[in-house]
């Protein structure tokens, strides 16, 4: 308008140029009216000039500035404007047409309604300068440009640029600036119009902040009904900082906390013209959002925006999303895909969110969730969420729990209860505000149910760990449970399992199970939990095996609550050792139940070594003062009731016996001082027990007798046992070591000498008033070690005496019985010196003194020495004993009595040496003399392999067959004088004392003097006492006073026996008297009782036959006997040999004749009588 007011002036200012353009700057004002007038905007001009070019003209302004009516404040300055007008075409077409205009120096602001025209059609608008668009070519150099923003604020582009030019096509606006730090680098937009259709086409690029990158690239056009426009290469945070002057103040709330970062490749935005409804079409790509207004933030999204004024939806097809739930879950989570769609829409209320399934997936699990949410403008939001997930990693399973909803107690045990495994299947709902949570008043619903298989549960701190569960797990509101049907708790199998919270805001574990598997493991996991620890020292020592069942009730507190504990053990045949009794019990049948502050068990069978028992487990007593209580009940015999401990007993109790043990041990977490460390009480009346015991300890199985035993700790690994037997038997025992390897420390033992008392004296104190006592010494067999050294392996242990533990003994005996002799008023002091014990006896036949070394060694030997010893045998003293001694028992001895009576019969002395070798026992230096006989013998007691085998080597010198013979019990022998020399070397398989003719291997060579033969009686058949055949005389019912008569004298008696296989032999058994010679051969059955035996009889001619009487003292002799009744029946006067044959057994021989007397040259003189 300013244009076209100035034309005709300037029209004639070009004929007047000379005369008035150098005064054109006087008429500025009325130029700056003019325009201001055409521009609806005051304009100020401070200088104009001009200049003609041919037919065009030139204008030059300096200092023009447009301004604000309202704020007066200046909208556009130039420092300098120059216009070129075709001033012809301007004549012609009365109009002005500017060919150029260029501006400098431009300081432009621009308000946000001159920009709402564009991209309209701008030929229609009405505000729109139009004859801008017949411009050939614009030039704007400007300072800066500024657009007033919404918002009130503007934006500031620096060094704008404005050309406007024609083109082949059309005409080309063309503005570039350099844009604000936050905003990008480089600004240019291009403006075309088609020719042909005068149409307007925007395109343009931005060079986005920061390191050189792909330039956002955007394109405009027109509509029928709007426009159109397409973004490329564009990104999140750089679109919001373009956006946010533009939005209004709610939508700018609610979109800068998002913080969307990220690739949006293209955007495609479609705009109704005037009308406010927009299109929005974006693809995203490593997009990201924080979490805010109860949404998840994401990181790496990819998917299709699609966006209106009041709604939109994204559709996702994301991999490698990390996703932050704003406080739902603990930690952002990542996700290898992320597909669905999430729609969103604006309503009066707030906005509403909604998916019809988003599918997650990662390492952990695989998911699919869909709902709605609402976040209003105003409250809480509000859930409607719904899920299906399967193939979870339990141990991972904590980083997808929704914490929001779950208290801190709670999170915490799901923490370190959800260990590993894998969540088959399983499916969760939240419905209502969140904030609510738990839901305690109805506002919602929360609840999650899956399936687990091989989880392990670690439900409390010190319980054992619930292992390869398949279980159900089930999250509602507050409560959580857990139920499994299989698993292991530690060996054993799980049968039934229920792990329960109520409240997941105060959690209280709640257990509930039952297992079957090895107790020794339950018996570990009982001591090691917290109420193990809490009984603590009630607990007994103890190893358990074998299977029994478990069933578990625990109610746990997280918080300083006591735990509360129900237990119930079965016993299924299981075994129980207690390594400090050193007892094992086996059979356990039966059921022990516990809490966390007492354990107990009632009827429990067991068998203890072989025997059936019955067992009772109590805590007794009050808080702070308790003992475990341990009662034993059962008929049990020595070995059971002691173990290996009574081995040496066995040979002398038997039996069974009703035995009442309790054990009673302090517990607490301090020891008192006031109470020893256990007390183990025994009873026992010992009815059906046999006892083969010293006196007073001797009793029938029939027989009752009261037996007390109490064992007490005084200190550490010291005992004290007082003990109690019958009505006058009392011993207080300290003991010191281990329960395996016990040993005597001090005591006394009183029989029927009052009280007993623990003395001070190390070793046993006995006192004893007996009116009886029997003593065998203990030398039973035991089974040779075989060792290559010799069978007798003694370690030193076994060569102690077992007076070592002796420390005094004082015993007043009425009848002592020892080694089956009874001595009367026997007195047996003892008293110990410092290497043993020196006891003295005293008594009627027993006299002398006892010193027995600690330990015995072949240079410190056991010495016995008696001044006197009288036997008496009888024949119930020659049976051997039903169990054999053991000659590797026997200690170094050195044994002499320098009065040995036998039967009332003076033997002499005695004298021998027991030295122990390394297959039994060597017995040498044996002699017993006196002016009657003297016997001189060594002997071996030893091992063969598993036999015995005993060897004896003896010489019998007598001046007097007849006296030897009456000191050793046969003083009938009928033999007077006979100085006898006998020779003995023999040996048999087993012990010593086992000496008898049917064992004997070796030879006899007899050799007697001239005697005479005395009264003849069957009793002379002693003389041949090896054979045992005084009972022969008798059955052949010899009249010997009828051939021979008192006084009868023989020359000799000579020959060799022969012993071997229960036989005696003889080749040279020869009687010689003055009256015959009479030879024997053959043998005698020892076993069998039997003769086979061939007798030659050679009468001396004149003579008498007193011979009769000399054989009937044994089977050859006897022989004789009989054969010379037949001879004398038929005239044996003649000078005849007689054989004959004696056969059948002892009781019925037979003797029959075998030849007829054979003549023979006359002998010596007859038999004198």
């Amino acid at each position: 308008m300013l244009l076209m007011l100035l034309l005709p002036l300037l029209l004639l200012a070009g004929f007047a140029q000379w005369w008035l353009l150098p005064r054109l700057n006087d008429y500025r004002d009325e130029l700056s009216g003019a325009l201001s007038d055409a521009l609806q905007k005051p304009v100020r001009i401070e200088a104009v000039t001009a200049t003609m070019d041919g037919w065009r003209l030139a204008l030059r302004l300096q200092g023009v500035s447009l301004h604000d009516p309202g704020q007066n404040a200046p909208l556009a300055q130039f420092t300098h404007a120059a216009l070129t007008l075709n001033l012809w075409r301007s004549w012609q077409e009365w109009r002005p047409v500017v060919r150029h205009i260029r501006l400098e120096g431009a300081s432009v602001t621009l308000n946000p309604d001159s920009l709402s025209q564009f991209p309209g059609d701008l030929s229609e608008s009405t505000n729109f300068p139009s004859w801008l668009l017949d411009l050939r070519e614009l030039d704007i150099v400007g300072e800066s440009l500024a657009v007033r923003l919404p918002d009130g604020s503007a934006l500031q582009l620096r060094h704008p640029y404005l050309h406007l030019r024609e083109t082949p096509l059309g005409r080309q606006l063309t503005l570039t600036a350099d844009l604000p730090i936050a905003l990008g680098q480089h600004l240019e937009i291009i403006v075309e119009q088609s020719a042909a259709d005068a149409g307007w086409r925007l395109h343009g690029q931005l060079d986005p902040p920061g390191p050189p990158s792909t330039p956002m690239t955007f394109a405009a056009t027109p509509t029928e009904t709007g426009w159109e426009a397409t973004l490329r290469h564009a990104r999140a945070e750089y679109l919001l900082a373009w956006a946010m002057p533009w939005l209004n103040e709610s939508a700018r709330q609610w979109l800068q906390p998002l913080n969307p970062q990220g690739e949006w490749p293209e955007i495609h935005l479609q705009a109704g013209a005037g009308t406010g409804a927009y299109t929005v079409t974006a693809a995203l790509r490593e997009f990201s959002t924080h979490p805010v207004h109860g949404l998840p933030g994401f990181t790496n999204i990819t998917g299709q925006l699609h966006v209106t004024p009041e709604q939109g939806r994204i559709e996702l097809d994301s991999r490698a999303v990390q996703v932050d739930t704003a406080g739902v879950l603990r930690a952002p989570i990542t996700l290898d895909t992320l597909n669905g769609t999430v729609n969103w829409q604006r309503k009066a209320d707030g906005l509403h969110l909604d998916s019809a399934g988003l599918a997650l997936a990662n390492a952990d699990l695989n998911s699919r969730f869909w709902g709605r949410v609402i976040v209003p403008d105003v409250g809480k939001p509000w859930l409607d969420i719904h899920g299906r997930y399967h193939d979870v990693n339990v141990g991972k399973a904590p980083l997808y729990l929704p914490v929001i909803v779950i208290p801190p107690e709670g999170v915490a045990w799901l923490d370190r209860a959800l260990v590993s495994g894998r969540v088959v299947a399983g499916d969760m709902t939240l419905r209502g505000p969140p904030a609510a949570f738990p839901f305690d008043h109805g506002e919602g619903w929360f609840e999650t149910r899956f399936q687990v298989e091989n989880a392990v549960l670690d439900y409390a701190p010190g319980w054992p760990r619930l292992e390869r569960l398949k279980t159900e797990v089930l999250f509602r509101n507050r409560g959580l449970t857990v139920k499994a049907d299989r698993g292991r708790l530690l060996d054993g199998d799980m049968e039934t399992a229920t792990v329960r919270i109520d409240d997941l805001s105060e959690v209280v574990v709640q257990v509930n199970g039952r297992a079957k598997g090895p107790a020794a493991s339950f018996w570990r996991a009982l001591k090691e939990s917290p109420v193990g620890k809490e009984l603590h020292g009630d607990l007994p020592d103890l190893q358990v095996s074998g299977v029994s069942t478990l069933d578990l009730e625990l109610t746990l507190p997280t918080d300083e609550r006591p735990n509360q504990a129900l237990g119930r053990v079965a016993l299924l045949d299981n075994g129980l050792v207690l390594p400090t009794w050193n007892m094992t019990l086996d059979r356990l049948r039966g059921e022990v139940r516990f809490t966390e502050n007492d354990i107990n068990a009632s009827k429990v069978q067991a068998r203890l070594r072989g025997e059936p028992i019955r067992l009772d487990l109590d805590l007794v007593g009050h808080p702070g003062r308790r003992a475990l209580q341990t009662r034993i009940q059962g008929r049990l015999g020595l070995t059971a009731l002691a173990g290996e401990s009574a081995a040496a007993l066995e040979s002398s109790i038997s039996g069974k016996s009703d035995w009442n043990a309790v054990l009673t041990v302090p517990t607490g977490q301090e020891p008192r001082r006031d109470q020893p460390a256990f007390k183990l009480d025994l009873s026992s009346d010992l009815r059906g027990i046999a006892m083969v015991l010293p006196e007073p300890f001797t009793k029938l199985a029939g027989e009752a007798q009261p037996l007390q035993i109490s064992v007490q700790p005084t200190a550490a690994d010291h005992l004290r046992v007082d003990l109690a037997y019958g009505e006058d038997t009392q011993a207080v025992l300290a003991l010191r070591g281990s329960t395996n390897a016990l040993q005597l420390e001090r005591g006394e033992l009183r029989i029927g000498a009052g009280e007993a008392q623990l003395l001070d004296t190390p070793g046993l104190a006995v006192v004893a008033r007996l009116p009886r006592w029997t003593w065998t010494p203990s030398m039973e067999t035991s089974s040779p070690v075989g060792e290559k050294d010799g069978p007798c392996q003694r370690s030193p242990e076994s060569a102690v005496n077992p007076l070592a533990l002796l420390h005094r003994l004082d015993a007043r005996i009425d009848e002592l019985t020892l080694a089956g002799q009874t001595f009367k008023g026997v007195t047996v002091n003892a008293a110990r010196y410092a290497e043993g014990l020196r006891v003295e006896l005293d008594g009627t036949g027993l006299a002398g003194r006892l010193t027995a070394p600690d330990a015995p060694t072949p240079q410190q030997p056991i010495n016995a020495a008696l001044q006197k010893l009288q036997i008496h045998l009888n024949k119930k003293h020659e049976s051997s004993p039903s169990v054999p001694p053991d000659p590797c028992r026997l200690p170094p001895l050195v044994f002499t009595v320098a009065n040995l009576q036998l039967n009332d019969r003076d033997l002499g002395r005695l004298r021998f040496i027991a030295l122990p070798t390394a297959q039994g026992v060597r017995l040498s230096d044996i002699e017993l003399s006196s002016d009657r006989q003297r016997i001189e013998a060594r002997s071996d007691w030893q091992w063969q392999g598993n036999t015995q085998v005993s060897r004896i080597k003896a010489l019998l010198r007598s001046p007097a067959l007849e006296q030897t013979l009456a000191d050793f019990g046969y003083p009938d022998a009928g033999v007077a004088r006979g100085a006898t020399e006998a020779t003995l070397n023999a040996e048999w398989a087993g012990a010593l004392p086992d000496f008898t003719l049917q064992r004997l291997t070796g030879t006899l060579n007899l050799q007697v003097g001239p005697g005479q033969l005395l009264d003849i009686n069957p009793g002379l058949g002693r003389i041949m006492g090896l054979f045992n055949v005084q009972n022969l005389s008798r059955r052949l019912s010899l009249d010997f006073s009828d051939l021979l008569q008192p006084g009868a004298s023989f020359d000799r008696i000579t020959g060799d026996l022969t012993f071997g296989n229960g036989q005696a032999r003889t080749d040279n058994l020869t009687i010689e008297a003055p009256s015959a010679r009479v030879e024997f051969r053959g043998r005698a059955g020892l076993t069998a009782r039997d003769y086979d035996q061939h007798i030659t009889v050679t009468p001396s001619l004149g003579g008498t036959l007193p011979i009769a009487g000399a054989l009937a003292g044994g089977p050859l002799a006897g022989a004789a006997v009989f054969v010379a009744e037949r001879l004398l029946q038929k005239g044996i006067e003649q000078a005849t040999r007689y054989r004959y044959r004696l056969h059948g057994s002892w009781d019925d021989p037979v003797l029959e004749s075998l030849t007829e007397a054979v003549p023979v040259p006359a002998s010596r003189p007859g038999f004198v009588g």
